[in-house]
C-alpha cells in the first residue's frame, strides 16, 4: 500500500496544528454554565451538520439541526451546494481519538454533536457553507471527526475550515493536515463579516489526497474490493488492476458555532482588500464596483484565472510557461508605511500524477502607473519547484530596473527557513516606507526575513505605483497546476 504523507515543513506544521487545538481549548473557556447547561456568551448559531433519514444519535440540546439542503434566504444558511442526505451519523459511543492520544466518544465527552457529519465526495473539491450575518465582527468554530474505525483502503484525510483571511480550523500555514478518520480536528478564530454573509470554506486545495494498489496476490481480496473499495478507483482499467490514484475520503463537517465578538484593537487604515466573497464565475469583477475593479495584464502563456469558492484560482493549461498579473488601477498611498499581504495555496497535482514544473505566486507592487511589466514593479512572493532544474524552493524578492532588467534579483533559499517549501498555504506579507522607499518587513508564514536582504536590496526604485497579484507557472507536463488566492489587502500602518 502506498500512502502519501506530507512531511515537508512539518516543523511550522506542528505549530500551526499545536495553535488551532490550543484556540480550540481556550474557546471552552468563554463558556458559562447555566442550570447546569453549558452556553456561551453572544451566541448566534448552534448548528449540528446531522445526516437525513435514518439517525441514531438524539439532537443535542442547544444545537440547530441542519440537514445538508441548499442554502435558504429563509432559513438564513446553508451549503451552496446540496448535500442531503450525504452524510453519516456513526453514533454516540463511536470512538474518538484526541490531540494528546485520549480516546473518546462524543457521548463520553458530552458532545452528541460531533457523532454527525456531511460532505462526502470522491475529489478534492472545496465545498462553501453560506450564513447570513449583520457586518461585523464574529467568532467561529469548526469541528471534524469521522467517528469509528479506520477509513477504508487508506486511513488519512484532511480538513481545513476557513473565511476570508483566517483559518479557524486545521493547517494554518503550510502543507496540509493529513490525519486518521477518527482524529478530532477543530479550532476558532475571529472574522470580519463585510457583506451581511460569510462564506465558510471547508476543504483544503493543495492536499493532493492519498494513492493505493493492491500489494498481495492476484486473487486474494477480490470479495472486499468488488463489494466496497472498488467505488474509489475512477476507470474500469484501475478497477481491473485494483489501483487508487487519486483518493479522497470526505470532508467530514460536524458542527460550526457562531457568536458575536468585539473587534480587535487595530489602528490600521483599510486602502483597498478583497476576499473574493462572490459566486463562482470567470467574471473577476462581478459585484463589484467600477473603482474596485481587477484588471488582468498577460505576460506570457494562457493562464485561466476565475472566481473558485472565494478564491481567485491560477490555473495553468498544460506545459509552457504562464505569466499573469491582476492589478488595481490605482497608486499606492502617498505617506506612511504600506503593508501589502495575501494568502496562496499552491497545487502540483493529486495522488501519484503529480506535475513536473514550477511556481512563482505572491504580490507586485510600485508598477508604473503604465501598466505593470516585469521589470518596471517590484515582486514578493514564494517559490515551488517541483522536479524541475534551479533552486527547489525559497522565497523571491525582484525589484525591476525599469527597463529590460532588476535591479535585484534575489531567492532566498528554504533551505536558511524553517520549513520547505511544498504544496500548500502561504501568507506573504510585505511592509514599504514611503518617505525612505524602502521595504522594511517581508514576512511569509509570520516568519520575518527582511534581514536577510541588504539595505541596497531593499530600496525601491520608485515610491507609489500599481498593486496586485502575480502568478507564475511553468508546466514541464500535461498535469494542470492551480494557485488558490485567498484575499488582497493594502492597508497603512504607520
Amino acid at each position: 500500500m502506498k500512502r502519501r504523507f506530507y512531511v515537508a515543513g512539518a516543523c511550522l506544521l506542528l505549530i500551526s496544528f499545536y495553535q488551532t487545538v490550543v484556540s480550540a481549548n481556550n474557546y471552552q473557556s468563554d463558556m458559562v454554565s447555566e442550570n447546569g447547561v453549558d452556553r456561551m456568551r453572544g451566541i448566534i448559531k448552534k448548528i449540528n451538520f446531522v445526516v437525513k433519514g435514518s439517525r441514531m444519535t438524539p439532537n443535542p440540546e442547544g444545537w440547530e439541526e441542519y440537514d445538508g439542503s441548499i442554502y435558504s434566504g429563509s432559513r438564513g444558511y446553508g451549503w451552496l451546494t446540496d448535500l442531503a442526505g450525504n452524510g453519516r451519523d456513526r453514533g454516540q459511543y463511536a470512538a474518538i481519538e484526541l490531540h494528546d492520544g485520549t480516546i473518546t466518544s462524543p457521548a463520553e465527552a458530552g458532545r452528541l454533536e460531533l457523532s454527525n457529519m456531511q460532505g462526502a465526495h470522491f475529489d478534492n473539491v472545496p465545498m462553501v457553507f453560506r450564513i447570513d450575518l449583520p457586518d461585523g465582527w464574529y467568532r467561529v468554530t469548526c469541528a471534524s471527526v469521522n467517528p469509528g474505525g479506520p477509513l477504508p483502503v487508506v486511513d488519512q484525510r484532511s480538513f481545513k475550515c476557513r473565511s476570508h483571511d483566517v483559518v479557524f480550523a486545521g493547517a494554518n500555514f503550510g502543507a496540509p493536515l493529513a490525519v486518521k478518520g477518527n482524529f478530532l480536528i477543530e479550532g476558532t478564530g475571529l472574522v470580519e463579516v463585510t457583506d451581511a454573509h460569510l462564506r465558510i470554506v471547508v476543504g483544503d486545495p493543495a492536499y493532493a489526497g492519498w494513492s493505493w494498489r493492491h500489494s498481495g496476490t492476484w486473487y486474494q481480496g477480490w470479495v472486499r474490493w468488488i463489494v466496497k473499495d472498488h467505488i474509489y478507483a475512477k476507470g474500469v482499467s484501475n478497477k481491473l488492476k485494483r489501483v487508487v490514484d487519486e483518493g479522497f475520503h470526505s470532508i467530514r463537517m460536524n458542527s460550526l458555532i457562531i457568536e458575536k465578538a468585539e473587534p480587535p484593537s487595530v489602528d490600521d487604515r483599510i486602502v483597498f482588500r478583497d476576499y473574493f466573497n462572490r459566486e463562482n464565475s470567470d467574471d473577476l469583477n462581478q459585484g463589484k464596483i467600477e473603482q474596485h475593479r481587477w484588471i488582468e495584464a498577460v505576460h506570457e502563456g494562457d493562464m485561466k484565472i476565475d472566481l473558485y469558492q472565494t478564491s481567485i484560482r491560477y490555473r495553468a493549461p498544460g506545459s509552457g510557461t504562464n505569466i499573469t498579473r491582476l492589478y488595481q488601477d490605482r497608486t499606492s498611498p502617498e505617506s506612511g508605511v504600506i503593508r501589502y499581504s495575501t494568502r496562496v495555496s499552491l497545487s502540483m497535482g493529486v495522488g501519484m500524477r503529480i506535475s513536473s514544473g514550477r511556481q512563482e505566486a505572491g504580490i507586485f507592487i510600485l508598477a508604473d502607473p503604465s501598466g505593470p511589466q516585469e521589470f518596471n514593479s517590484t515582486f514578493i512572493g514564494v517559490l515551488l519547484n517541483v522536479g524541475g532544474s534551479g533552486q527547489a524552493g525559497g522565497l523571491v524578492y525582484r525589484v525591476g530596473d525599469g527597463k529590460n532588467g532588476y535591479r535585484t534579483n534575489t531567492i532566498i533559499p528554504d533551505s536558511v527557513l524553517p520549513y520547505s517549501m511544498s504544496e500548500g498555504e502561504y501568507e506573504i506579507v510585505a511592509d514599504h516606507d514611503v518617505e525612505r522607499d524602502t521595504i522594511n518587513s517581508f514576512r511569509v508564514n509570520g516568519i520575518e526575513v527582511i534581514g536577510k536582504l541588504t539595505s541596497e536590496e531593499r530600496s525601491q526604485r520608485i515610491d507609489r505605483g500599481l498593486f496586485g497579484i502575480r502568478g507564475a507557472i511553468e508546466d514541464e507536463s500535461d498535469i494542470s497546476q492551480q494557485q488558490f488566492y485567498w484575499y488582497y489587502r493594502v492597508e497603512i500602518v504607520g
